[in-house]
């Protein structure tokens, strides 16, 4: 038993780095390489979530590039993992198509470098997902992160990554990867 776990990248409801709420770009990094990262640890769909028709327009004309025969053909590990990538207007869709697939609504599970309080620990969560059968959600945000309101509303919060020192400003990128290895990678103790 294990639970099915799916990941969405947000671009809105998001801080500027003034402490704004704004919606971000979408970047075709952030496609591909967390769409690798999700394939190499088995998560079920990755959803980039963003409201903005031209970050749609633009993220549709990747994903066909990499679905294209010249795409497949330049660089097949990259289509393969564009297989799980979904493009979406609002996080709802999301929820939404997980439980149509799954038969419930996946837990939310918010993410953040900054400290909320209480957190789930990364070996908990672990825990969670090996034990249980409900799907969880992984949402991580662009920008300067999730907004607190959105981050209250979802079921749970996962504890910050922790470097060496005081700096604390990972690319999504980079943290949704360590993320997932804490979470997926069951060689290795949480």
């Amino acid at each position: 038993m294990s639970a099915p776990l799916y990941v969405a990248l947000l671009h809105h409801p998001v801080y500027k780095k003034t402490g704004e709420v704004i919606t971000t770009s979408i970047t075709p990094m952030d496609l591909h390489d967390i769409a690798r990262s999700c394939m190499t640890f088995g998560i079920k769909a990755y959803y980039v979530v963003n409201p903005l028709p031209t970050m749609l327009y633009l993220a549709r004309r990747i994903e066909e590039f990499w679905r294209s025969d010249y795409g497949a053909n330049y660089n097949r590990t990259r289509t393969d993992a564009f297989t799980i990538l979904r493009i979406k207007e609002h996080l709802e869709e999301c929820v939404e198509e997980i439980r149509e697939r799954e038969g419930e609504k996946p837990y939310l599970v918010a993410t953040s470098a900054r400290r909320h309080g209480d957190s789930l620990t990364f070996s908990v969560l672990a825990e969670k997902l090996r034990s249980e059968d409900r799907p969880y959600l992984l949402l991580f945000g662009t920008g300067w992160g999730l907004i607190r309101e959105f981050i209250r509303r979802c079921d749970y919060l996962l504890e910050p990554i922790s470097g060496c020192g005081e700096y604390n400003h990972l690319s999504v990128r980079s943290a949704a990867a360590i993320i997932l290895d804490r979470l997926c990678n069951r060689n290795k103790m949480n």
